[in-house]
C-alpha cells in the first residue's frame, strides 16, 4: 500500500492547479527583445555563402543526377511473380466526389453519383455515347528486371493492341531489348487500382468489369 499512497500522492500533485503553485521569483540577470530574422534573407545569405563556396553547383548537380536516375529507373514496386497464376475481376467503378458542372454552370452529374467507365447507362446522360464502350488497348504489367518477364513478353500475343507497363527495371532499356514502348506505373496507381500482386499480369475488358489474369513464368526460357 506504501507504493500506491506514494503513487496517489504523485498524481494529486500534478492536479493541483497550477495558479497554487506560481511565484514570482523576480528578475535574473537582464532581458533582451527576442530578435527573428527574416527566413527570406536567410535564405538568400545561405545561398550566396553556398555560390561563394561552390556548394550550390554541386547542390544543382546532385539534384539533376537524381532526376535523371528516377526518370531512368523509377523505384520498383513491391509485386513478385507467381507460380499460382488467378484470375480476377475488377469493378472499375467511381463516386462522384463532388457535383460536375458544363461551362455555363448548368449542374450534370451530382455528387455521390456512381459511375462505371464501361458501363454507358451510368453516365451523365448528355456524354453518353450512342454505343456501347470498349477500350482499345489491353495493359500488361511486369518487371523489366526479370529476365524470364522479359521472355515472356516477346511471345506474349493478345486480342487488342498491348500498353506495356512496367513495375520495376528502366522503360528505355526494355524499349531497346524488346523495341515496344513502356510505360511505368509510378508509386503502384494503376497497380493497387486493378489489385495486381503478381507479375506478370494482363488487364483487359470484359463487360462492365477489369479482368486481370495473372501468368506463371517460372518455366520460361527453359528447353
Amino acid at each position: 500500500m506504501k507504493h500506491v499512497t506514494v503513487l496517489a500522492l504523485s498524481v494529486s500533485a500534478f492536479l493541483v492547479p497550477f495558479h497554487l503553485w506560481a511565484q514570482d521569483l523576480g528578475r535574473i540577470g537582464a532581458t533582451f527583445p527576442i530578435g527573428e530574422i527574416d527566413m527570406l534573407i536567410w535564405i538568400e545569405q545561405r545561398l550566396k555563402r553556398f555560390e561563394r563556396s561552390g556548394k550550390l553547383a554541386e547542390l544543382q548537380q546532385d539534384f539533376v543526377k537524381r532526376v535523371a536516375e528516377s526518370v531512368e529507373t523509377p523505384p520498383p514496386l513491391m509485386l513478385t511473380t507467381t507460380t499460382t497464376p488467378r484470375t480476377f475481376f475488377v469493378d472499375p467503378s467511381l463516386t462522384l466526389a463532388a457535383d460536375l458542372t458544363d461551362g455555363k454552370g448548368a449542374l450534370f452529374a451530382k455528387a455521390g453519383t456512381r459511375i462505371n467507365p464501361f458501363d454507358t447507362s451510368t453516365w451523365p446522360e448528355r456524354t453518353r455515347p450512342p454505343n456501347r464502350f470498349e477500350y482499345s488497348h489491353v495493359l500488361v504489367f511486369l518487371d523489366a528486371r526479370d529476365e524470364k518477364q522479359l521472355a515472356f513478353a516477346q511471345t506474349l500475343n493478345a486480342t487488342k493492341p498491348i500498353k506495356w507497363i512496367l513495375t520495376g527495371g528502366s522503360p528505355n532499356q526494355a524499349a531497346d531489348i524488346l523495341n515496344r514502348r513502356f510505360y511505368f506505373d509510378q508509386r503502384g496507381y494503376l497497380s493497387k487500382r486493378l489489385h495486381i500482386k503478381a507479375v506478370p499480369s494482363l488487364v483487359e475488358q470484359s463487360g462492365t468489369h477489369w479482368k486481370v489474369t495473372e501468368f506463371d513464368v517460372s518455366h520460361e526460357g527453359l528447353p
